[in-house]
């Protein structure tokens, strides 16, 4: 449910459009503030309107100096859990380090979405501690435009200042690295969508509108978004009715990641589907959730600014974007699997060592892992680029089924 960069069709006259000030950020400012962007500009795509809630810069949802993460906040994440989840992700850049014969060779982590930099803590902490020779190869790049957050993350991997470089965005990191991994958790999720209908035999797209009668509501419109055409194109016969969601610009992104990888992995962490299951005919109402003081919501037009809105992954539409880069999706398996593979080394040791149980650490892990909780609720992709998969963890589910990647629209 991070973000880790505003959104890349942003107004290019932010003066005009991001004028609402951080002292007179009330709701009723806030309400304000929408209804003037429609006066002025007409009915506004619903991409536009979750951009503007999630990172206007002075009142956006995850800029507005609120606590979200947490009891106190929103949601959890598995970071909030504890340093477990960077313990074993720590331990993931070690085995994959050790598979490709590269431990004492420089490798670049960077991470997308770092929120106050505490997932970079617990990586490096857990580096520093048990593989040193390891960590002096490190070096640990966030990609974040934002001057709030960046003095956070500065102030959380303060012990590891010397290791840290900030950047803009992943745009803005001009050179490849000779060997790198691209790790995410929970920020495709907050990437914008456009909410589109099938009504009349046909789709539209929902537009956010306003009138004194209705308040905020949505309103159908022609679809513009050639990408968003050729998208729905490859979908299966849907009911009239049926609402759902497309993600734009993640081949743009995808390109990206691979442009700046010569040699590496891309990790993402986030909660979704495979294509097949997510435009399911019964998935009727879509994916699209928002979050305030940990409940859950389906009216993403409720307290702009004030609540979380997310909608989840199309792992599927994710990894063909990622393939179509040469970044070849190698593994895709729920957070369970993946952590309890990467955790044996350290299970192990505690059953030789019973006397050194981590009693915090056990729980922390039985959280990420368990069914019922974060284990299944989380799904894991790995995508590489000119480096060979881990025999042992190679599955990917139904990302290998044959009508797992949908065809090009002119196929």
């Amino acid at each position: 449910m991070m973000s880790y960069n505003p959104p890349a069709n942003k107004p290019t006259d932010a003066k005009d459009h991001y004028s609402v000030p951080a002292d007179r950020a009330t709701p009723s400012c806030i309400d304000s503030y929408f209804i003037e962007q429609i006066r002025r500009g007409g009915p506004m795509p619903f991409d536009r309107w979750m951009s503007l809630c999630l990172y206007h810069p002075q009142s956006g949802y995850y800029l507005n100096g609120n606590q979200h993460v947490g009891k106190d906040g929103d949601f959890f994440t598995s970071v909030s859990v504890g340093a477990c989840f960077g313990m074993l992700l720590a331990q993931r850049v070690l085995n994959y380090l050790e598979q490709t014969e590269k431990t004492a060779q420089p490798l670049h982590l960077i991470e997308l979405g770092a929120n106050n930099g505490q997932l970079a803590k617990d990586i490096l902490d857990h580096l520093l501690t048990s593989a040193p020779e390891v960590y002096s190869q490190i070096h640990y790049h966030i990609c974040e435009p934002l001057e709030i957050p960046r003095n956070a993350q500065s102030k959380t991997l303060a012990a590891h200042a010397h290791k840290l470089t900030h950047h803009d965005s992943l745009a803005a990191i001009k050179s490849p690295f000779d060997h790198a991994i691209i790790l995410s958790n929970e920020l495709i999720d907050a990437f914008p969508v456009k909410l589109i209908t099938h009504t009349e035999q046909q789709w539209a797209e929902l537009y956010v509108d306003h009138t004194p009668e209705l308040g905020f509501h949505f309103s159908p419109h022609p679809i513009q978004s050639p990408e968003a055409l050729a998208f729905l194109a490859q979908l299966p016969p849907l009911p009239n009715g049926y609402t759902t969601e497309f993600r734009p610009g993640l081949d743009a992104f995808t390109a990206n990641c691979a442009r700046l990888i010569k040699q590496g992995m891309v990790l993402t962490i986030d909660y979704g589907y495979t294509h097949t299951a997510y435009y399911h005919p019964e998935r009727s109402t879509g994916t699209l959730r928002t979050y305030h003081g940990h409940k859950a919501g389906e009216n993403p037009l409720d307290l702009p600014t004030q609540q979380d809105i997310t909608a989840h992954v199309d792992f599927t539409q994710l990894a063909t974007s990622f393939q179509k880069h040469q970044l070849i999706p190698t593994y895709f398996n729920s957070q369970s699997r993946f952590l309890t593979h990467h955790s044996k080394a350290w299970l192990a040791h505690i059953e030789q060592h019973p006397e050194t149980l981590p009693h915090k650490l056990i729980r922390q892990f039985q959280t990420l892992t368990h069914p019922t909780m974060m284990g299944q609720q989380f799904m894991v992709l790995e995508c590489t680029k000119n480096a060979p998969p881990n025999p042992e963890l190679t599955s990917t589910l139904e990302l290998n089924r044959p009508d797992a990647f949908p065809k090009p629209a002119n196929s």
